[in-house]
């Protein structure tokens, strides 16, 4: 009798984790995206990708931070590694980008961290990649919803914090001409990043 009691205890340890881990995904959403920003089955699963990522709060960092500016595009694909790319200004008119890919995909959620990396950029670069971010202007978009039944073949998620605000644009399958996908492409390549041209869709 002493293991079955052993079991029930067990199982009573589970459910009430699975529980708090339940009750908690709204608020682990919360920390990366504002509420009302995004779907909350969105915001739920892309938040997961991040902290998988370990990637930081854009969001906080705008609370936080009213001189920052940044932009991160989170790339997920249905058949390709899940991948992140982010600009990090500095003072002085340089910046960082930093990029992560994780194993998994974009359908099946986010593996083990595989790769990281970061690349300087100098004045001209940087001045150019905010230049590309202006002249599409990613600031004056629209969120343009999915509509139900939307085959996606992958999701770009273009975040941005300058001046105190925040903004996130999610795009299913843009295709070249749509400003997420210029300014996520901008970002890839000044970051070191070089997906082969059958990969980016």
């Amino acid at each position: 009798m002493q293991p079955k009691g052993r079991s029930a205890r067990l199982v009573v340890v589970l459910l009430r984790f699975t529980a708090l881990a339940l009750a908690a995904l709204p608020a682990l959403a919360q920390s990366w995206f504002p509420a009302d920003a995004l779907p909350d089955e969105a915001a739920r699963l892309y938040s997961q990708f991040l902290r998988t990522m370990r990637e930081p709060s854009l969001t906080a960092l705008a609370k936080n931070d009213r001189g920052a500016v940044s932009y991160r595009l989170l790339w997920l694909r249905d058949r390709d590694r899940p991948i992140v790319i982010r600009f990090v200004a500095r003072p002085g008119g340089t910046a960082w980008f930093y990029r992560r890919v994780a194993s998994g995909d974009g359908l099946r959620g986010p593996g083990g961290l595989r790769d990281t990396g970061m690349s300087f950029s100098f004045k001209g670069r940087t001045a150019g990649f905010l230049k590309t971010v202006e002249d599409t202007g990613f600031w004056q978009l629209a969120e343009a919803p999915t509509e139900p039944g939307t085959a996606c073949r992958s999701h770009w998620i273009l975040e941005g914090v300058r001046q105190g605000q925040y903004k996130v644009v999610d795009r299913c399958s843009p295709d070249a001409n749509d400003p997420v996908r210029i300014i996520g492409q901008r970002a890839m390549k000044l970051g070191s990043l070089r997906p082969w041209p059958k990969k980016v869709y």
